[in-house]
């Protein structure tokens, strides 16, 4: 399937919270060997929901091994939130990431959300607004550091002073940059900076989110057909409609959450129902879509998505 243009994508993010490596080793393998285009980490310093005192993997260590261990699929973080380090040692990390995994890394950045995990750590978590001011000053910095020589940026938020980034990312002019959230900073910065926006939600609103897109991006000057619409959300794929609504229900209530209020949130049905709402998906102009998958790792439910569903809707 096409997507204004795209050919369809579906990745994987594995919640590295509340497992060990070894459940996580083993199922970023299965993924790649079931054939999905991209698989991310997430980026947070304690789970994400429920209890804190769960393990969470760090972040770029996280990703650094995904780039090492495997040798097809696209790697990336769901997203780095803009908070958590400064954006030019997070360009210099980001740029041998992409070297290590020979072009396979898909940058991206959002203006962070978990506020628990910054009172935790003593990390300054300003307003929205600041946040939105800070994603847009850290794209500038890493895009230079990526395409010139030497980067000097005196912003609001960072400065740089003739700072040199070598290597250089594999990826010319640089890697994809992807903004997570569908918010008015950061659909801008998407349309000043990136090649890609994540957004969660029913189809109904990713079209909503993509015509803001569009509206932001004719203000601007730029073809918003330059940028991909992705999705993120949880899988609950299986032979029934009955076993995939009790297995959402399931991992809804371990995150402490309401599958009724969550719905838009989630693939879910059976392989003939899971293919009609991904095209529904399409028709609101989505061409990435991504999975979350939680501890324990089924990869059960993504072998049929590869198998029973990809064929309905390539």
């Amino acid at each position: 399937m096409f997507v204004r243009g795209r050919r369809l994508r579906i990745g994987v993010q594995i919640q590295a919270q509340r497992t060990t490596w070894q459940s996580f080793s083993t199922a970023l393998l299965g993924i790649e060997e079931l054939g999905f285009d991209t698989v991310w980490t997430f980026d947070h310093l304690l789970p994400f929901s429920g209890p804190d005192d769960g393990t969470a993997f760090e972040t770029l260590t996280t990703l650094s091994a995904m780039a090492v261990m495997t040798s097809r699929i696209r790697v990336g973080v769901l997203v780095n939130g803009v908070l958590y380090r400064d954006p030019a040692t997070l360009a210099k990390s980001a740029a041998l990431v992409d070297q290590i995994s020979g072009g396979r890394l898909e940058f991206s950045l959002g203006a962070a959300w978990a506020e628990r995990e910054f009172r935790a750590y003593g990390l300054a978590y300003p307003p929205l607004a600041e946040r939105y001011e800070r994603l847009d000053e850290a794209l500038q910095i890493v895009r230079s550091l990526w395409t010139e020589q030497r980067t000097t940026f005196h912003g609001r938020h960072y400065r740089v002073e003739d700072a040199p980034c070598e290597p250089k990312p594999v990826q010319r002019p640089h890697p994809p940059i992807m903004i997570g959230g569908s918010g008015t900073g950061s659909l801008r910065a998407a349309a000043r900076h990136a090649t890609s926006v994540n957004v969660q939600g029913s189809a109904a609103k990713c079209a909503e989110a993509a015509a803001r897109l569009e509206g932001i991006c004719d203000q601007l000057g730029r073809d918003v057909a330059d940028i991909e619409l992705s999705w993120h959300g949880q899988l609950a794929l299986a032979p029934t409609h009955a076993a995939a609504d009790a297995s959402a229900r399931q991992v809804a209530t371990g995150h402490g959450q309401d599958l009724e209020s969550q719905r838009g949130n989630w693939l879910l049905g059976t392989p003939a129902e899971v293919a009609e709402q991904i095209r529904g998906y399409a028709a609101a102009g989505v061409s990435h879509l991504v999975v979350g998958i939680g501890h324990p790792f089924d990869l059960e439910p993504l072998r049929l998505l590869q198998e029973q569903v990809r064929p309905l809707v390539v």
